[in-house]
């Protein structure tokens, strides 16, 4: 659809770029009135014709140019016009624009019309494959429960190996408060939409026993979180360490 869109644009344009040539350029017709501007007529922009000697042979200047029959800057008379025509003249450039006169104008139309249906169904099929890459991304799964808890595990251990190594108190803070949050945010909420995968796995008793493990576990890293955003790093530092010793509980209920 969104091919068909931009070839209707690719098409509408060319159309419109061709009736825009002709806007100033209005056939010279038996009415004079067609030419009419204003309060008079309109006048040439180009010159018009070329003069003709009495056999007919092209008329030449000194250098050899051709003389026009209408200078530019003329305004078209009925009787400039009788002379224009007279030679042969079928199309005359002209400075004033009118839309009764633009011979081509329902071309032009045409192609704007041409350019807003492209362009709406370009607009639609981009929207429309948009709302299909978010239904797929939501449809992606988002990992196992088991990698849930082993990647909050992982955090856990993290945190007591790499808080020692930072030298400010503010970073240590920074960093709990970072990675614990995303185990609160993110981590704890697969493992509760996981309950059916940890079910079958597991059974009923085996998944109880295992979510009672790991909400100590969790229990502990929420205290740090709390302590770390409360500014009392030692109990942060403290509930890091709880959460590691029951690590290997929640392993062992996990199966690994």
């Amino acid at each position: 659809m969104r091919a068909i869109g931009y070839l209707i644009i690719g098409v509408s344009l060319v159309l419109g770029a061709i009736a825009a040539t002709t806007a100033y350029v209005p056939p010279l017709t038996a009415d004079d009135s067609a030419l009419a501007a204003g309060g008079g007529f309109a006048h040439l922009n180009a010159p018009a014709g070329v003069q003709r000697d009495a056999a007919g042979e092209l008329v030449l200047s000194a250098a050899g140019a051709r003389i026009p029959l209408v200078p530019a800057g003329t305004e078209l008379t009925p009787d400039v016009q009788a002379r224009l025509r007279a030679a042969g003249v079928r199309r005359v450039r002209v400075r004033e624009f009118a839309f009764g006169r633009w011979q081509h104008a329902w071309l032009f139309v045409l192609a704007v019309a041409g350019l807003v249906a492209g362009s709406a169904l370009v607009r639609r099929d981009t929207a429309r494959a948009q709302r299909s890459q978010r239904i797929d991304e939501e449809r992606k799964p988002r990992g196992t429960p088991q990698a849930a808890l082993a990647e909050t595990i992982a955090v856990a251990r993290g945190l007591q190996a790499d808080l020692p190594a930072l030298a400010a108190d503010a970073d240590r803070t920074r960093a709990i408060i970072e990675r614990v949050g995303h185990v609160q945010g993110v981590l704890a909420l697969r493992v509760v939409e996981g309950r059916d995968a940890l079910v079958g796995a597991l059974g009923m008793a085996g998944y109880a026993e295992l979510m009672d493990a790991f909400s100590r576990l969790e229990r502990a890293l929420n205290r740090a979180w709390s302590a770390a955003a409360d500014g009392v790093l030692d109990e942060a530092l403290r509930c890091v360490d709880e959460a590691v010793a029951l690590a290997p509980e929640v392993e062992r209920r996990l199966g690994n």
